[in-house]
């Protein structure tokens, strides 16, 4: 009886230990494998402008998280042409970063819509004396607010991976100068964040109020790099 238990037993283990490494086999994790992986990074080019690129990334029921920075280009009066002239870098709003939803359907304050509340109205349309909420379109901003925020989102010169430090390098924008009050040289901080994952940070500098972390940076466009956000852009200090 002690020998069968004991043949069970060898075998028993030796048949666990053949079945753990088919199974790390047939997952692709052979042993040794992964130090010889060789990363496969895809092409930035997107072989068009920032602004085709924008519209082809907006088709209704398939792909639209540029839908609502396109509307936000065309309630704030800013011609085309901005997104096609060379020399620049753009920094564009994924829809998220626009209206984005937290689990049980708030709106989150790391969006503009949120970030920005404006005045509730009552059924006749008139604002509520102290009662604040998150807009649910862009026509319930000023033009002249839009506009200037879709500004300061254009940076003259081209700047990707290559050309950004991991210092923070401070560039212009388009914003007129002193149309922001918080921001009266209209400039914006950018950095590439020294690990692994090479992050790209938008005003990530001492006591900032809003850091914003891109979400997909170094699109190559024929007309100058584009850098993705999924949560607002703001330049400020802390108090």
């Amino acid at each position: 009886m002690q020998t069968i238990q004991s043949f069970l037993y060898k075998n028993g283990l030796w048949l666990l230990l053949l079945t753990a490494f088919t199974s790390c086999t047939l997952a692709g994790l052979d042993m040794q494998e992964n130090w010889d992986f060789k990363p496969h990074t895809a092409d930035p080019h997107t072989n068009k402008t920032c602004w085709d690129f924008m519209l082809d990334r907006n088709q209704p029921g398939q792909d639209s998280i540029f839908d609502l920075m396109l509307k936000g280009i065309a309630y704030a009066g800013i011609d085309q042409s901005e997104y096609t002239k060379t020399s620049r870098t753009f920094i564009l709003l994924h829809r998220d970063a626009i209206l984005r939803l937290d689990n049980s359907g708030v709106v989150t304050n790391d969006c503009y819509f949120g970030r920005y509340l404006v005045p509730d109205r009552d059924a006749q349309g008139n604002p509520i004396p102290g009662v604040m909420r998150p807009a649910r379109s862009w026509e319930e901003y000023p033009k002249a607010t839009v506009k200037n925020f879709l500004l300061y989102l254009i940076i003259e010169g081209e700047h990707n991976f290559g050309s950004i430090s991991v210092e923070n390098d401070t560039v212009k924008t388009l914003l007129p100068l002193g149309a922001d009050t918080a921001n009266p040289e209209s400039i914006m901080v950018m950095k590439v964040v020294n690990d692994r994952d090479s992050k790209m940070k938008l005003n990530d500098f001492l006591n900032s109020v809003r850091v914003t972390t891109v979400r997909t940076g170094g699109l190559l466009n024929t007309n100058g790099p584009a850098h993705v956000v999924d949560r607002v852009v703001e330049f400020g200090v802390k108090p």
